[in-house]
């Protein structure tokens, strides 16, 4: 290795180490299911995309069912009277649901074509009930952050945010962006930074009216991210501030 190159490293590895002596103590209860948690939500959402939906955007009726997130998101649920719906958007060059609270005494939209003119869809937001401990409001996170993560096509493939649970994780993040197999690899000094990253499990904090849950997302368009959400604890359960910090910037370079 050139001279020029080792002084900066040994810098950015001065600073890494530096950083985990220097990382604050944790105030929230650490969740420890994490990793469980969302691989059984993702287990839900690995279904194969219906041939329909990207040719016509119409609902048949036997696609995925989202309120079967609430299977293993046991701690959060829909108002009494309300299902976890979606109608599929598929459009020039992108494919996603958009999800919305329904009425169960009212029939399902089978396409955005069915949705009265100047109706807009009810934030699912506004009716899910939290159970109010800490475990609830970090699956109204994970709810948040991966509730239409399924059928995705085209443009909406950048949707690919995830909840990093442990430095395991992150170390098989690293690999995986490391070689360049998808798009560009992520650097040394990158790397250095990634596995230097501290307080990285999930974590929830109670207050007088509020939740503060902070998590560590990945995306392959940004990198890692520290993102502190301060919920209402109060029902309806609004996220009152969402605060995001970059800690370590990666861009794959993929444009779709």
């Amino acid at each position: 290795m050139k001279k020029q190159a080792i002084f900066p490293l040994l810098l950015v590895l001065g600073f890494s180490f530096a950083c985990q002596f220097l990382a604050p103590a944790r105030v929230g209860t650490v969740i420890a299911n994490c990793a469980d948690l969302l691989n059984a939500v993702s287990g839900i959402q690995s279904v194969g995309m219906p041939q329909h939906l990207i040719d016509t955007g119409i609902k048949r009726g036997d696609e995925l069912d989202v309120n079967q997130y609430f299977t293993v998101l046991t701690h959060i649920s829909m108002q009494d009277g309300y299902l976890l719906d979606y109608v599929y958007i598929s459009e020039s060059l992108v494919g996603s649901p958009l999800l919305y609270a329904r009425l169960e005494s009212q029939d399902p939209y089978a396409s955005m074509e069915d949705v009265p003119e100047n109706t807009q869809l009810p934030d699912f937001h506004e009716y899910l009930e939290v159970e109010d401990m800490e475990q609830g409001y970090f699956e109204f996170v994970v709810l948040n952050t991966m509730a239409n993560q399924f059928y995705l096509d085209w443009h909406a493939l950048y949707n690919d945010a995830e909840i990093v649970c442990n430095s395991d994780e992150v170390k098989a993040i690293i690999t995986d962006i490391s070689d360049g197999s998808f798009g560009n690899a992520l650097d040394i000094s990158g790397q250095v930074k990634a596995r230097a990253m501290r307080n990285i499990e999930p974590s929830v904090q109670l207050t007088g009216d509020n939740a503060i849950v902070e998590v560590i997302i990945f995306t392959k368009w940004g990198g890692f991210y520290r993102q502190t959400y301060t919920i209402s604890r109060s029902f309806p359960h609004t996220i009152v501030d969402l605060k995001s910090e970059n800690i370590v910037l990666y861009d794959c370079g993929v444009a779709f």
